[in-house]
């Protein structure tokens, strides 16, 4: 049997949508705006010692263009490789377009922001530096070679211009989207504490609720000392897992540590469990150490302990095997125990699944479930291992 995670909520999805829309429609409008003002630039003022041909310069051009359009938007983003691939690329066919033609100022030059709008929109700062760097030392490369044919006032105007307009290409996205993170940042908290809000009241409270239950049938079985006592030990079992329960979800948000390794951090759990129940464990990672952003870690390390709680209290497994992989920029764990395994009613109810899917989806990831009696449960969850609010559900 498989259980799947869902979509998810639809505003946020619709949210998260229009922001990506939002991005690929400004880099498609500033390349093609700025193709066309170097074509008619071409047009009007040919350049003779150009090393390649007007004609070849505009139709190779055209077509890269034509190339940046359609190719898909994320694929910057599902790989870091493929990332920086692409734009070393443009940053490489920009650099073409810029010294070709052997001219102070080459018709391509607003062009060759290209790379590095995309790089301000989509990567960290320190891609965008570099990608800047490159392009204005190709640029000045090509300003100083090339020979002189009108005043330095003026041609110094031109660099100046030139550096200036590469700088606030690759400093105002950042500048507009300060507010724009910082907002972000105030909806994780919130969603994560109704995130706490939910686990507390799925966990803990619904423990005190049967402790309740408990102590109001203890008052009416007072009277037959047996039956007391039964219920006296119930009730010491029950407390005990709910301080259990509230111990273990405070000592995860304490515990977490963004230096510490993730694998150890997985490890340290398996050694726990196998100290506390005496369950053997095997930690299988054939990629190595992932590299993580701290907002990942913690979420998956939450769902890894509760899916090894699970294990621990209601598997009645003798061994547990987690899988950790690091596919094409994925982190992909596995949780395996030969334990009893689930029915479908338990599968969907219980064990706080639900919430161990809303973390994998809010991640932009899944959660997948496969459970059979008798031979044991495997719980999968699959998350980028960079969180990135506008793509995640566009995978």
């Amino acid at each position: 049997m498989n259980l799947a995670g869902n979509k998810g909520d639809e505003n946020k999805i619709g949210k998260s949508k229009m922001a990506f829309g939002q991005k690929r429609l400004l880099l498609v409008g500033f390349r093609l705006v700025t193709l066309v003002l170097a074509l008619i630039e071409l047009e009007f003022d040919p350049q003779q010692s150009s090393l390649l041909p007007g004609i070849v310069i505009a139709t190779g051009a055209i077509l890269y263009t034509g190339f940046k359009i359609i190719h898909p938007l994320r694929w910057y983003t599902s790989s870091p490789f493929r990332g920086t691939v692409l734009i070393i690329v443009d940053v490489m066919v920009c650099t073409v377009l810029l010294l070709s033609p052997r001219v102070i100022h080459p018709a391509f030059a607003l062009y060759s922001l290209n790379p590095v709008l995309t790089s301000a929109l989509l990567f960290p700062p320190r891609h965008t530096r570099v990608a800047a760097g490159v392009t204005a030392f190709f640029y000045a490369v090509n300003f100083f070679s090339s020979p002189l044919t009108t005043s330095l006032e003026y041609l110094n105007g031109i660099l100046f211009t030139y550096i200036v307009a590469l700088g606030l290409t690759a400093w105002l996205p950042y500048v507009v989207n300060a507010n724009t993170q910082q907002s972000l940042k105030s909806r994780i908290l919130f969603q994560e504490r109704l995130k706490l809000g939910r686990e507390i009241h799925d966990g803990l409270c619904q423990t005190i609720y049967g402790l309740s239950l408990e102590l109001q049938a203890l008052r009416r079985d007072i009277g037959q000392t047996g039956r007391a006592e039964e219920r006296v030990k119930h009730l010491e079992e029950i407390v005990g897992e709910a301080e259990r329960e509230a111990r273990g979800s405070i000592g995860l948000l304490r515990s977490f540590n963004g230096d510490q390794p993730f694998l150890t951090q997985i490890e340290d759990s398996l050694e726990h469990i196998k100290n506390e129940t005496g369950i053997v464990y095997r930690l299988e990672a054939t990629s190595g150490e992932p590299h993580l952003d701290d907002l990942v870690k913690l979420e998956t390390l939450y769902i890894c302990e509760e899916a090894l709680r699970n294990v621990a209290k209601h598997s009645g497994a003798r061994q547990v095997t987690v899988r950790v992989r690091s596919p094409n920029g994925q982190l992909q764990v596995d949780i395996a125990d030969d334990g009893c395994g689930m029915m479908d009613d338990r599968l969907v109810e219980g064990y706080g699944l639900m919430v161990m899917k809303e973390r994998a989806e809010s991640l932009g990831g899944s959660l997948e479930v496969v459970s059979n009696l008798g031979v044991g449960t495997k719980v999968r969850v699959e998350v980028p291992r960079k969180w990135s609010p506008e793509l995640q559900v566009i995978r």
